[in-house]
């Protein structure tokens, strides 16, 4: 889930994964524009989160073998539901307490619904979330509109000559891209800049955020419980009447961010070049931002395309938490959520990694600090099995307590830090039960991971994980999720999440059972299926002359 995926991940590791963390066509005089006190694209103020069958949608895992407490039971009984006739599907759980409401909304569009060619799209939805409607966001949206039409025929333009590669004209060229610039700025005067986030924070609005993930596209942020239908309209409209202004601008800014965060970061270039050989087939490899030439050449058109597919009612969840009552949020829902776009969910992707039957190694030469990424295919999170392999990371290099932290970490001191996770790239479809490790200084890389296995063989050989053990995950677990539940936006993120990615919202509970059920067996035999040398991808940084392309038992 979202608020424990890579939870035993360093801060050098999140930053590493991390390359997002911050859509929004129909007439001008729409509801939202009644509600904001917009009209005539004229600004007004408001009064106002391995091995599987071929998945498709996820589908519910089933209840585990036994009855377990798990300290969330009354909170399940509290979950309400409803569906628009268009499908949208609505998660409410109404808490009381205080004036406030978060939501969460999840598009079941990820990175991994990318193409080739137009890698980084779903990423692009995420930038164009508050760029606004035609109403919102533009001081003119009449001169504004055809003002981004010879924008976008600029760019073709400039496009098809850079496509003729070396017979391009060079003075045409330059010609061309002084004539898409001055488009640019032509249509940018128009422009009102980070208008709907200004609405939303006048509204009383806090923690204003959205994320792309390989699974997943997410939006969310908090209201006082007297802006429901405020945000209603603002959200609604969004996905209505989106309007991609600044379009080729954010691209550039994306271009900036990949090349921030993984061309010029050895952690970013590690974590590009191991995921890209762990992935043969399945786009998973393709990584979250985009690949460069992507990220340079598509267009709005395409973006508009990508976003008409996949941000359709059926395609998406929304859950409301806090200070909402049900019979209000179904009024609201339907006013402004009914009239989105009925049409169906487009189909999960069908390609399968095939199974790995050989190690795969990759070896950057830097010189910064060595650092080692191991990585072993296993189920999506809709498999039976997966609440084991998350046991399997917190025992094997969850802290202190962990296998491998006390022998490499604190007895050997061969290492300064080694952490585990699953989730990575993703969850929806089968993905990677991953590990971390940084030796210390002067340590050679190659006899480190050598001693992360040696590790492992002893545990499987002679010195299986104990009750015990299993038993304090499972109580820093349910601790976790206990605390989680407690936040409005946190448990928004966990349910909508838990809709899409495990194939309902009860499955947030669901999983916690499973935790609670698990036996040292059951981890056991999860390392034992996926743990393997031929299962194995590993991706290392050495200083340069240090070590050879080698390595591993």
């Amino acid at each position: 889930m979202w608020s424990s995926r890579f939870q035993h991940a360093s801060a050098p590791v999140v930053a590493a994964l991390a390359c997002v963390m911050l859509v929004a066509t129909a007439p001008a005089a729409s509801a939202q524009a009644k509600v904001l006190g917009h009209g005539s694209g004229k600004t007004g103020t408001s009064d106002a989160p391995g091995r599987v069958k071929k998945p498709g949608k996820a589908e519910p895992l089933g209840p585990p073998q036994k009855t377990v407490r798990t300290g969330l039971e009354n909170l399940e009984k509290q979950v309400q539901t409803f569906t628009l006739a268009n499908g949208l599907r609505f998660i409410v759980v109404e808490r009381h307490q205080a004036p406030v409401f978060s939501y969460f909304t999840v598009v079941d569009a990820g990175s991994a619904d990318d193409q080739i060619g137009t890698t980084g799209l779903a990423h692009m939805m995420e930038h164009m979330a508050f760029k606004g409607t035609t109403v919102v966001g533009t001081s003119d949206w009449a001169d504004e509109k055809p003002a981004m039409a010879a924008e976008d025929k600029a760019h073709a333009a400039l496009l098809d000559e850079q496509r003729r590669g070396l017979k391009a004209d060079s003075t045409k060229l330059g010609a061309l891209m002084k004539a898409f610039k001055d488009t640019q700025t032509a249509s940018g005067k128009y422009v009102v800049t980070n208008e709907s986030t200004r609405l939303i924070e006048q509204a009383g609005g806090q923690g204003i955020n959205a994320f792309t993930a390989n699974d997943i596209t997410a939006y969310y942020y908090s209201l006082p419980s007297n802006r429901l239908e405020f945000w209603a309209a603002m959200h609604a409209g969004a996905f209505e009447d989106p309007v991609f202004r600044e379009f080729y601008k954010e691209r550039d800014v994306v271009v900036e961010e990949r090349r921030m965060r993984t061309e010029s970061s050895p952690f970013g270039r590690l974590f590009q070049e191991f995921t890209n050989a762990a992935y043969t087939a399945h786009p998973y490899g393709f990584g979250t931002i985009g690949f460069p030439s992507d990220l340079r050449t598509f267009s709005r058109e395409d973006g508009e395309r990508f976003f008409r597919e996949h941000y359709v009612a059926r395609n998406m969840v929304i859950a409301l938490v806090g200070d909402v009552q049900l019979d209000e949020a179904k009024r609201v829902a339907g006013k402004y959520f009914g009239s989105l776009s009925d049409a169906p969910a487009p189909p999960p992707v069908d390609t399968v990694e095939p199974e790995q039957k050989a190690e795969r190694r990759v070896t950057l030469e830097e010189t910064s600090q060595p650092m080692m990424l191991i990585g072993w295919h296993i189920p999506a999170a809709s498999d039976p099995t997966y609440a084991a392999y998350k046991a399997l990371a917190d025992l094997l290099a969850g802290g202190d307590y962990a296998r491998l932290n006390k022998v490499l970490v604190k007895e050997k001191k061969i290492a300064t830090q080694v952490s585990a996770f699953t989730g990575y790239p993703g969850e929806k479809y089968a993905g990677l039960f991953a590990m971390v490790v940084v030796p210390a200084s002067g340590q050679d890389p190659l006899e480190v991971e050598k001693q992360v296995y040696a590790v492992m063989d002893t545990i499987v050989s002679s010195r299986p994980f104990t009750t015990e053990e299993l038993s304090g995950y499972q109580t820093r677990v349910k601790a976790q999720k206990i605390g989680a539940a407690g936040s409005n936006s946190s448990l928004a993120g966990e349910l909508a999440q838990a809709e899409v990615i495990y194939g309902g919202w009860r499955e947030f509970f669901r999983e916690q059972e499973r935790i609670q059920s698990l036996t040292p067996q059951q981890v056991m035999a999860a390392m034992k299926r996926s743990c393997i040398k031929s299962n194995r991808t590993v991706g290392t940084i050495v200083n340069p002359g240090t070590a050879a392309n080698a390595g591993g038992r």
